[in-house]
């Protein structure tokens, strides 16, 4: 999975749903888009260079089979999201000198996916909090800052 962008609102009302039913530019649309975390080596090079080339991302929204109120999710078991978040951690880690900060990232829940006080949904070193959780029924959960 990665990040592309978008032109436009009519450019993202003509995606087509995947297989899963997830909004996705066609393959005949790819060479026109840019990729967040751009070409490897080209980033690779653009930090030898001190250029950044690559797009910043402010805010993903993730999804989730379960969430608790740690703000700790359970995907949906591929770890796309916690790969492409550890790939942009990476570039974000060598361009910090540029302000360059890691997407704010947002869950979004029905009221029965979030567990109750005192349950937690398992998570591995890999998985990565979200820094708020948007529930159904109107609240809305910040992560305390002392949890990583």
């Amino acid at each position: 999975m990665d990040m592309v962008s978008l032109h436009s609102e009519e450019d993202y009302q003509n995606l087509e749903p995947d297989r899963w039913g997830i909004p996705t530019p066609s393959p005949s649309s790819i060479d026109q888009r840019v990729r967040c975390l751009g070409d490897d080596d080209l980033v690779l090079k653009s930090f030898e260079n001190d250029v950044m080339k690559t797009e910043h991302v402010d805010i993903i929204l993730m999804p989730g089979m379960a969430f608790d109120q740690r703000l700790a999710r359970l995907g949906h078991g591929k770890g796309f999201y916690d790969f492409f978040l550890q790939r942009y951690q990476k570039r974000t880690d060598a361009s910090k000198k540029r302000g360059e900060k890691m997407p704010f990232l947002i869950g979004l829940a029905l009221q029965e996916q979030v567990l109750p006080d005192g349950q937690q949904v398992p998570t591995g070193p890999f998985d990565w909090p979200l820094d708020a959780l948007v529930i159904g029924d109107g609240r809305i959960l910040r992560r305390d800052p002392s949890y990583k």
